[in-house]
């Protein structure tokens, strides 16, 4: 693999096109508890999303990965284990990086390539393993920190202050290698979307999905 073609692992970021669309994302789910629940209230309130999956979750759950996908959601890989990547050498992380992916496609009976890397790491040796993967890496303009242990709705809400047009959120459905066991518990992230499609509306945003 040429240095060339590593260094042309780039990942975006925010949206390419249309001023008037953001979209929401989710990662390290599917959770067999939550992820109904925020399936639920995204069809309730009229919004698509991109759920970002977790290989050995998509395993256990593929019908809700397929529910997202059958309710209009866009759908990527976000490793199959959810390693550190700088602590993973590079053989290892590409076949990670390679089974979330096909532990998607399974779920899904369709080809995958929207990616996640875990925490957003992309270093060299992690463009090098996604490029081996086959995969195309998308990351966020937006942290609103729903993935803190003492996070609440009206505090992620104050995080989507700056939101305007092309932004991309960043939002968890489920967390792999939590700071505390309390950052298990997405209900904050949940109570708090119906404010996020209201700060939407107000300010003449669409929603759509990453793909």
């Amino acid at each position: 693999m040429s240095r060339a073609a590593i260094r042309g692992v780039r990942a975006r970021r925010g949206l390419p096109v249309a001023d008037d669309a953001v979209a929401l994302t989710f990662d390290d789910g599917p959770d067999p508890h939550f992820a109904p629940a925020f399936l639920d209230e995204l069809r309730r309130l009229g919004i698509v999303a991109t759920f970002f999956v977790v290989g050995h979750r998509a395993r256990a759950r593929p019908d809700l990965v397929r529910r997202a996908l059958d309710e209009g959601h866009g759908v990527g890989s976000h490793s199959d284990t959810h390693p550190e990547p700088w602590t993973v050498g590079l053989p290892a992380l590409a076949r990670d990086y390679r089974r979330g992916r096909q532990a998607a496609e399974a779920a899904l009976g369709r080809p995958v390539r929207l990616f996640r890397p875990p925490k957003g790491y992309l270093d060299g040796a992690g463009a090098a393993a996604m490029l081996a993967a086959g995969v195309r890496p998308w990351l966020w303009t937006i942290d609103p920190e729903d993935w803190q242990p003492d996070a609440t709705p009206d505090g992620i809400l104050r995080g989507l202050d700056g939101l305007a047009g092309g932004d991309v959120v960043l939002f968890h459905d489920a967390i792999e290698g939590p700071l505390a066991p309390s950052a298990l518990d997405r209900s904050a992230t949940l109570a708090a979307l119906p404010a996020v499609a209201e700060l939407a509306r107000e300010r003449g945003l669409r929603f759509t999905t990453l793909g």
